[in-house]
């Protein structure tokens, strides 16, 4: 049966180019009616989270990505892991491994001052040497000696890849706090939990040669992988989290020049950080993902997408966002684009993704959203409701307080206007603040001319009995329209909107409470006397 993983690191928010990955891990084990198993990667104490853990998950889940089996956390396996280390220790293909981080530093920098290329291989060490370690409190790690010959994969994707026994090394298989490194976990789990196929990210492909080392020390044989191409921004680079960072700290220099402050005091305050840390994010000291997001919040500055939490803030539909992805790097065959995962799932083959790299394309994104959200709204309201609610939870946004009713008549009046919910929350803003101001040239146009402030006070009267429905509302001003309905639908619009534009007129008055219409009118008169 085939057996796929994805196995995900708990050090930040899940990358939509994990998304992708776990999309293809679930389409390749549902076209062979396999299982698709969810791994925690948490080996990494320093920098894994139960947070990041939980996170991941919840991202899968909104993504409608459900796993077969899992988690599993490597965390919580480490007795298993050393029972394997003990093995090959036993059987002298491991080793311990004395020296310490200085010491590899010494031994890395003499290589460079050679010209040489670093790559680790046993040292003798003489007795005395780790007893004098062990009186000191050293930890050592272990380390697995690197196969003697050269080494081939053979991947899906890329065709045999091979390593010259020179280039390999040998790898640290346990740390000297007692985990397992990564390299060694993965291909313990990987066999325990008969993985048949694995997929992943190209920037693995050479990872791969490490865990061959491992499964020919244990007698393994190793899953048949494919990696697949990297995933580039428009601007032809990598798709990394760092882009975020790029942006905001670019606008918190612009903005010091402006200010011509002489230290971030003013930021620090402004994103509700410590200043040490925005002083060192602007400095280049590091690229964290929440003091970049803090401080693109306090500047108005709009970020890359780049976490499914992004995409969900962003008012993206996730069965959208999925499908885009899937299409990123794979050629499902035909013209047809949108597709659902059982349609996916069908079509997935290995032959037909690309080697080279993906470019991603935010605009056809949110066009393929925007038809997804014309689509939902024809065929499947209930889902519709569901995807608002989900985007409400996490977007600071005045829809939230709309009743499902009245929600569902907001898509319909933007669902031709706008491609995604955060662009409907643009563009439907008017709705819940009354205007203060009045543009200026539509002011000139529709209320001084053509007897337009006479026209917006016979409406006024008009629609004080008027009943509340976009017919009831066309009905009371049709006199008034006399047959031209822009003669009243114009300068209404500026009185509720503060500008010439909005949805249509009818249905934008019976959208907002009968009071607040009065009152935006009268308001509106006022400011025009």
């Amino acid at each position: 049966m085939v057996r796929t993983r994805f196995a995900p690191s708990p050090t930040g928010s899940l990358h939509v180019g994990g998304v992708r990955t776990a999309l293809y891990c679930l389409l390749y084990a549902r076209r062979h009616e396999g299982r698709f198993v969810l791994r925690i990667e948490d080996t990494d104490q320093v920098r894994s989270t139960d947070e990041a853990a939980r996170g991941i998950l919840r991202d899968l889940q909104w993504c409608g990505l459900f796993w077969d089996e899992g988690p599993v956390s490597q965390s919580q396996r480490l007795s298993i892991y050393d029972e394997y280390v003990e093995k090959l220790l036993a059987s002298g293909h491991a080793y311990l491994a004395w020296e310490s981080t200085e010491e590899l530093g010494a031994i890395r920098k003499a290589a460079e001052e050679k010209k040489e290329t670093f790559k680790y291989k046993r040292r003798p060490v003489s007795e005395d040497e780790v007893a004098r370690w062990k009186s000191e409190g050293r930890k050592p790690v272990v380390r697995l000696a690197a196969p003697t010959h050269d080494v081939v994969i053979t991947d899906a994707i890329r065709g045999d890849v091979r390593l010259a026994q020179t280039d390999l090394e040998d790898i640290v298989i346990r740390k000297a706090d007692g985990f397992p490194t990564y390299h060694f976990a993965v291909v313990i789990d990987d066999h325990l939990m008969q993985i048949t196929n694995i997929l992943r990210g190209e920037e693995h492909l050479l990872n791969t040669h490490k865990h061959f080392g491992v499964a020919e020390a244990l007698g393994f044989s190793l899953p048949e992988t494919a990696h697949l191409p990297l995933i580039f921004n428009p601007k032809g680079q990598k798709m990394s989290k760092r882009e975020k960072a790029a942006v905001a700290r670019e606008a918190a220099r612009n903005e010091h020049k402006v200010r011509k402050a002489e230290t971030f005091d003013w930021l620090a305050t402004l994103c509700d950080r410590p200043v040490a840390d925005v002083a060192a994010f602007v400095a280049k000291q590091h690229d964290r993902v929440d003091t970049a997001e803090a401080i693109g919040k306090a500047l108005n500055v709009e970020l890359p997408l780049i976490e499914v939490m992004d995409f969900r803030r962003g008012g993206y539909i996730p069965e959208a966002l999925v499908n885009y992805m899937a299409l990123l790097g794979w050629n499902p065959g035909g013209e047809q684009e949108i597709l659902s995962v059982e349609e996916m799932s069908a079509a997935f083959s290995f032959d037909r993704v690309n080697k080279t790299a993906a470019k991603f394309d935010p605009a056809k994104l949110r066009w393929m959203n925007g038809e997804y959200l014309k689509k939902l709204f024809a065929h499947d309201k209930e889902r519709l409701l569901a995807v608002i609610a989900s985007w409400a939870e996490v977007a600071e946004t005045p829809i939230r307080a709309l009743s499902p009713d009245h929600r569902l008549v907001l898509v319909e009046m933007y669902k031709d206007r706008v491609l995604t919910l955060s662009e409907l929350d643009k563009a439907a803003a008017f709705f819940f603040v009354r205007p203060t101001s009045y543009d200026a040239k539509a002011a000139d146009k529709w209320l001084r001319q053509n007897d337009g402030l006479a026209v917006l006070g016979r409406c006024l009267e008009a629609l004080a009995d008027a009943a509340w429905t976009p017919g009831g509302v066309e009905s009371a001003l049709a006199p008034i329209a006399d047959g031209n309905t822009g003669r009243v639908a114009q300068p209404l619009r500026v009185a509720l909107t503060g500008t010439a534009v909005s949805p249509p007129i009818f249905d934008t008055i019976a959208f907002l409470d009968r009071t607040e219409v009065l009152a935006r009118i009268e308001g509106c008169l006022q400011a025009h006397k």
